[in-house]
């Protein structure tokens, strides 16, 4: 049993005129969402204190606001609503960039969520049906059906592949977000028999390269209204699973939230609600389980919860229409030695790899510069010196802004800083292995099926290329639809693809 973690009333933040359904931080923002259908903005100032920003609140839906969620980056904001729409916000400037409905437009929207690589958004509500949206064009990539009950969870796998979906029938859904043809890859029913409520997904996971396939395995945390807290192991690849692990108990009735820690990399950390209180367990699961647990008595219905990202601060919600901000720390000589206030909170000291967002974005210039000499590109310091990049525009920088503002007018350095970014805020994708990993090559190289580069590629009656091993499991188990399409194959016939076999070997040498 570990030391307990102390809890104080940091601040209490007032503003909306109904119960508070949402909250979210980014950085030094919280954003909340509310029955009174607005949602607003609290910065932090000086001080250490939360002010409401100028640019609030954020008016635009007609009926309660469900839920809302910063981007990775913290340029957008996306609110969902009871009126059936999701509102992209402008973080910065507070204006819509645009409103998404689903086909059923009067369906209500319960959740929301960006992909970590920021480039996709997934939403459900009472239509039974998951969106995945392109953020770019603000246009529908696919609709994953399965589901018979409301959509009430949703999370992406911190490589943005893969997405786990739950609903108020109680059952789980992992979806690919990357390939395929918005067919469930596997269905986890009862997870929760009385229903799922939420779930997380660990930054942390492994890889598996085997000489078959390649298989990721991750660590999601689900809760419900069973009171409980459940982790399971989920695998993709060729064989997906959804596997139970354990169940965390503690509370005394539905848990609406889990958090997964974003900084112990051995560990994993989740948090809850419920009804009159909100807990806190951190549990270890190296070589045995080790929890430590708070209850946080508050006397309304506490509605919602999140964690500012280097966990000292919580935000829980309440149907008083109040948000209250708590300073968490370690009891114990440590934590009395730490200086109060959030702003003076350090940061666990790592090296380049292993940076955090929130360490990133407090970078000056002059340390972007020192980045860039470490990456060998000195010949772009004095275009980033002069526009004034720091860590935070640094994490917002596109492919468009680095060659039309900054000049970099070589492909190759513009991708070798995209690259280095994303391992800046995870330091895992430097080492995942997938077509992500090798930017410089074409996807069509990669397997549809796998994710992996292939080996053997052959064209399949669909027209597509598959490695050879996967397309032939894929038709041994019964499958004679296609894996891109979903439409019946007209043969199954395999042919070699000799011309991308060479082309893939040409890029190799």
């Amino acid at each position: 049993m570990g030391s307990k973690i102390k809890a104080s009333v940091f601040q209490i933040l007032g503003g909306h005129t109904s119960d508070v359904t949402w909250c979210d931080f980014f950085g030094h923002t919280l954003v909340t969402g509310s029955n009174d259908k607005n949602v607003r903005l609290y910065e932090q100032d000086d001080q250490g204190k939360f002010i409401e920003s100028s640019l609030s609140p954020l008016i635009g839906h007609t009926y309660g606001v469900n839920c809302v969620r910063f981007s990775p980056y913290g340029t957008l904001l996306a609110s969902c609503s009871i009126d059936g729409t999701v509102i992209l916000w402008n973080a910065q400037t507070g204006e819509q960039v645009a409103q998404l409905k689903h086909s059923e437009g009067n369906a209500a929207i319960r959740v929301c969520c960006f992909s970590p690589s920021s480039t996709l958004l997934a939403s459900g509500g009472d239509d039974d049906v998951v969106y995945l949206w392109d953020i770019g064009t603000h246009s529908i990539i696919r609709q994953l059906m399965g589901h018979e009950a409301m959509i009430t969870a949703c999370a992406f796998t911190p490589d943005s592949s893969f997405l786990i979906s739950g609903s108020s029938a109680g059952d789980l859904k992992l979806w690919d977000a990357c390939f395929g043809h918005g067919k469930c890859l596997k269905t986890r029913p009862e997870a929760h028999d009385l229903g799922v409520l939420g779930c997380d997904i660990s930054p942390n996971y492994q890889t598996n390269a085997g000489s078959d396939s390649l298989c990721n395995f991750y660590v999601v945390a689900t809760c419900g209204n069973d009171d409980l807290v459940k982790l399971w192991h989920v695998r993709t690849g060729m064989h997906c699973s959804i596997t139970y692990t354990m169940k965390l108990e503690g509370h005394s009735a539905n848990v609406v939230l889990p958090f997964l820690s974003r900084w112990k990399p051995s560990g994993i950390c989740v948090r809850g609600q419920n009804c009159n209180a909100v807990g806190t367990g951190f549990w270890s699961l190296d070589t045995e389980i080790r929890k430590t647990y708070t209850t946080i008595s508050i006397k309304k219905y506490v509605t919602c919860c999140a964690f500012s990202l280097d966990t000292t601060l919580l935000a829980t919600g309440s149907n008083d229409k109040t948000v209250i901000l708590w300073s968490l720390g370690e009891q114990g000589p440590e934590a009395k030695s730490k200086k109060a206030g959030l702003k003076t909170q350090t940061i666990p000291s790592c090296s380049l790899s292993d940076q955090s967002v929130r360490s990133v974005v407090r970078w000056s210039v002059s340390e972007v510069s020192s980045w860039l000499e470490r990456l060998d590109l000195k010949e772009h310091i004095d275009a980033f010196k002069k526009n004034n990049i720091d860590g935070q525009e640094l994490l917002h920088l596109t492919q468009e802004g680095l060659q039309i503002f900054l000049k970099v007018e070589s492909l190759g350095h513009r991708q070798k800083i995209l690259r280095a970014i994303k391992a800046l805020r995870n330091p895992l994708w430097q080492h995942q292995l997938s077509w992500q990993e090798h930017g410089d090559l074409p996807q069509e190289f990669f397997c549809p099926i796998t994710h992996e580069l292939m080996r053997d590629p052959v064209v399949a009656a669909d027209g597509y290329s598959y490695e050879k091993a996967a397309i032939i499991e894929w038709l041994n188990s019964g499958k004679f639809t296609s894996p891109m399409s979903n439409n019946r194959l007209g043969h199954t016939y395999l042919t070699p693809n000799i011309a991308l076999h060479l082309l893939i070997q040409k890029h190799l040498v």
